[in-house]
């Protein structure tokens, strides 16, 4: 079985059959995003930034209630709990099996302290928000988890120096098909946030899923579930 990043990162056959539409759809998309703050000034080495990004929204998970203003403190206690689990995370994909929370210097906690107060800023507290929402597993996608659902979208947090990238959107309806094929689609838009960058963007599903494939909504997430149940598919 694979990940929902490595079916987005990878098997471009099968993502132009289903969506051919995409790249000139996400070319147009890319300059239609909206601005919610400027772009966080960085001083952290940026080998660290993996695990600033981590712990930014393990620490954003852990004070997101009601109980707003979040204190200073608290972002801080939350940074340094959350800090080894981060490292322990980031190291299953990249290399910095070496590193530990003692090698984490005061400036990368300031950023992630940082990024993590920009997601409380831009996501007001609601009941009904679902944090890092669980789909199952289909095919050859292994179980995997999202960002969060909110207000009725699915969105996906990148922190990187970046624009957002068509695989980011493909990610996001990887989410949606395991949904979809789950029966549990419970959101109908779905947007990318970048507190680093201080930009997001949001579009309906069925919006996106006619941009790129010409198909409706539940015709397009048909057909990746089908692809998910392919064993063998070329690249």
């Amino acid at each position: 079985m694979i990940s929902e990043h490595q079916f987005s990162s990878h098997y471009s056959s099968v993502w132009h059959t289903i969506a051919p539409l995409a790249d000139g759809f996400w070319a147009i998309e890319n300059k239609q995003v909206d601005r919610f703050d400027l772009p966080l000034a960085s001083t952290a080495k940026k080998e660290m930034r993996a695990i600033i990004n981590e712990v930014a929204f393990r620490s954003f998970c852990d004070r997101y209630s009601n109980s707003r203003p979040v204190a200073n403190d608290q972002i801080v206690n939350s940074i340094n709990e959350n800090l080894q689990p981060a490292i322990d995370y980031v190291s299953r994909f990249s290399n910095v099996s070496q590193v530990t929370s003692s090698h984490v210097d005061i400036e990368c906690r300031q950023e992630a302290a940082s990024l993590a107060v920009r997601l409380l800023q831009y996501l007001p507290f609601q009941s009904n928000t679902i944090l890092r929402p669980v789909f199952s597993g289909c095919g050859l996608i292994s179980q995997c988890e999202g960002d969060l659902i909110f207000n009725d979208c699915l969105y996906e947090i990148k922190a990187g120096e970046r624009k957002f990238r068509l695989m980011d959107l493909r990610q996001l309806l990887t989410y949606a098909a395991l949904a979809y094929a789950d029966r549990a689609l419970n959101f109908a838009h779905i947007g990318l946030i970048n507190p680093r960058t201080g930009v997001t963007w949001m579009r309906s599903l069925d919006e996106v899923c006619k941009s790129i494939s010409g198909l409706r909504l539940n015709d397009t997430l048909s057909d990746l579930v089908e692809q998910f149940s392919i064993v063998s598919v070329s690249r």
